[in-house]
């Protein structure tokens, strides 16, 4: 996704109610919309979960606004990320994934916990499109997941009921199991920071997590062309208002090459144990918290339209836009409800 001011990839919002059904509304016409003009803009760039953060401020004051806004941003997600990185050898998802199947309970923090939560609803949801046990299957695919090589796509180690919990900590039934948030962390992480920026500033902003994005006001926003460069101009503009965040999902920057140059992208379908296929490019998806969004994108991409359309219709906060391959070399649009 792609912002009207020079963004890789757009975004906005949480908040709720008639805001949310009138985002999805303009979400799904893809109706071009000017962002709403403000007092003047500032905007801030860091990396943070393994990617690049942006925050734009607007409004009165907007660079002091935006230095305030984007250090409380950058704290909250340091605090999410340590509790979800699986390459920091100290945060719960390495922890839990380290003792599997040695019946230790480990303690496990509040961000652990949100991930865990939102990762397992939109799993049941989803039919196991997505699912946060993953990691042995990427790592034996060539995607490092923190374990050092030790994957394996059996698919015994993705059975969701080997993740037992209860408060405050977490353990895994079975040896080699491990856990992966990297489809929900980012939109956990942007949820939290957004909430951060909202607590010490009035300005309407903008907040970009590596393309998971959640802020306050209305943004022009629009969809990235998954054939292009991240600077390409966007395939379709929109407006997304408060009330709403979005996430994106594509194979067209994380890959591996095999024999021949054969790439297979990082999407894998957790149900077959396969790379995800079907011809979808990109999944864009629309919900009232980035962390719904960011789950909903990834298993949306795994889905397709038909498929996800059936489960969209069971899951009314979300909504959805698909691009896929078409024959001629150009792309086609789906959407859904």
């Amino acid at each position: 996704m792609k912002t009207e001011a020079d963004e890789r990839n757009g975004g906005v919002a949480p908040r709720r109610g008639m805001a949310l059904k009138r985002a999805m509304a303009a979400f799904l016409a893809l109706a071009a919309l000017a962002s709403a003009a403000g007092d003047g803009t500032a905007v801030r760039e860091w990396r943070a979960m393994g990617t690049r953060a942006r925050l734009q401020a607007r409004g009165p004051d907007a660079e002091a606004a935006a230095g305030a806004m984007a250090s409380a941003a950058r704290a909250a997600l340091e605090a999410v990320e340590s509790e979800t990185s699986a390459f920091r050898a100290t945060s719960g998802v390495a922890r839990v994934s380290a003792a599997a199947g040695d019946g230790t309970w480990i303690p496990v923090g509040t961000a652990f916990e949100a991930a865990l939560e939102r990762s397992l609803d939109v799993a049941g949801a989803s039919g196991g499109a997505f699912n946060p046990l993953v990691a042995p299957l990427m790592e034996a695919n060539g995607f490092a997941r923190g374990l050092g090589g030790a994957g394996s796509s059996d698919p015994a180690l993705r059975d969701l009921a080997g993740i037992e919990r209860r408060s405050g900590e977490c353990r895994l039934a079975r040896a080699g199991m491990a856990l992966d948030f990297g489809g929900v962390a980012k939109g956990l992480g942007a949820d939290r920071a957004a909430a951060a920026a909202r607590a010490v500033a009035e300005n309407d902003f903008l907040l970009d997590v590596g393309g998971t994005l959640a802020g306050r006001g209305t943004w022009t926003v629009g969809v990235r062309d998954p054939r292009g460069t991240a600077d390409a101009p966007p395939l379709r503009v929109f407006p997304l208002p408060d009330g709403a965040a979005a996430a994106t999902s594509g194979n067209y920057e994380r890959f591996v090459e095999g024999d021949g140059g054969a790439r297979t992208g990082h999407l894998f379908d957790p149900r077959t144990g396969r790379p995800a296929e079907g011809g979808v490019l990109q999944a864009t998806a629309l919900a009232p918290t980035a962390a719904e969004a960011d789950a909903w994108s990834t298993a949306l991409f795994v889905l397709g339209p038909d498929a996800g359309r059936a489960a969209l219709a069971r899951n009314p906060r979300v909504a959805a836009l698909w691009i896929l391959a078409d024959p001629t070399g150009g792309v086609r649009f789906a959407s859904a409800p």
